[in-house]
């Protein structure tokens, strides 16, 4: 029996009333069911309550007394590596544009970056660090609210479509700011990995929807997106994540109470972190290599999906 009861009708798209069990998750008295829509085919759980501004600023989501950030996400890395070079003046909007590293290799390449973040301390150093103009400390709804925002060539929202509870409506938002012809390019796990399950993000509080190809395109096509190129990103490190994640022993940061209470030798935290990185290399490295391997033969969508959509 799940714990959530089926959905009347898809939270998602609004049409689907039939619906697949995929799992219960519990975690700290919250219990939470998974299901899968026939009609759009996203994945969401119930009950789909997106935690506060307050969760993600707990989660260490901001940026405390930041050197100059780097760009090291895959899907960032990929998107610049295919687009070398745009058009002069080319607009570019960043939803959730964290600390505007990639917005700023943006701006080097020509282009006229705006972005937006809920957290204060991002933008400060996007401001502070990258001499960023057009920031702004607002959440999407605020910002969708300015007055006499432009219109956009390119609006990219990564890291941010497990994060919403009402994805048509955030769709027909950026649409409004979008150029005809424009481009979107977002990013989402794909469900259809190798060892799902086992990161952490898989699960409430972290991301509330799970996605695949089929599914994104079934909910942009509803307001005249198609996909026009997919790349899937992160493989390996997304694999080695989950092997990692689920024998963290959390010994690390015990060693580091337990030696500050017992007044314990730097040499024996040294020892404790090699074993660490000993035990990566062992249990998550080689093991992560070898399904890496199987995942290219077998053509298995792991990793990242990096999505760029057009109006049709």
């Amino acid at each position: 029996m799940p714990f959530q009861d089926r959905p009347k009708i898809c939270l998602i798209c609004k049409q689907g009333k039939e619906f697949e069990f995929i799992r219960d998750f519990e975690k700290k008295g919250d219990q939470f069911s998974l299901y899968q829509c026939s009609e759009c085919q996203v994945q969401f759980w119930l009950p789909l309550k997106i935690p506060g501004l307050s969760w993600h600023e707990k989660k260490a989501f901001r940026i405390k007394n930041a050197i100059k950030p780097e760009i090291y996400t895959g899907y960032h890395k990929k998107f610049l590596k295919t687009h070398k070079s745009f058009p002069r003046n080319t607009r570019v909007l960043d939803l959730g544009c964290a600390a505007g590293e990639f917005i700023f290799e943006l701006q080097k390449r020509g282009c006229e970056v705006w972005g937006t973040d809920f957290d204060k301390e991002n933008i400060r150093v996007a401001k502070e660090h990258f001499g960023l103009k057009n920031v702004f400390a607002l959440s999407f709804e605020e910002f969708f609210q300015k007055k006499d925002l432009p219109k956009f060539d390119v609006i990219s929202f990564l890291s941010v479509i497990g994060y919403l509870d009402n994805p048509l409506e955030f769709i027909q938002n950026v649409k409004n700011l979008l150029k005809p012809n424009g481009t979107l390019v977002l990013n989402a796990p794909s469900r259809e990995r190798m060892l799902i399950n086992l990161n952490h993000w898989d699960f409430p509080p972290h991301y509330f929807t799970r996605w695949n190809k089929r599914a994104i395109s079934n909910i942009f096509q509803k307001k005249g997106f198609g996909i026009s190129r997919i790349d899937y990103v992160e493989q390996f490190k997304t694999l080695l994540e989950a092997i990692n994640s689920k024998f963290r022993t959390g010994l690390a940061n015990k060693s580091l109470t337990f030696s500050k209470n017992k007044q314990k030798s730097l040499i024996f935290l040294n020892i404790v972190y090699f074993l660490g990185c000993f035990k990566n290399y062992i249990i998550g490295l080689i093991p992560a290599a070898i399904l890496w391997v199987i995942g290219k033969i077998s053509k298995r969508n792991n990793g990242t999906m990096l999505i760029e959509l057009i109006h049709e």
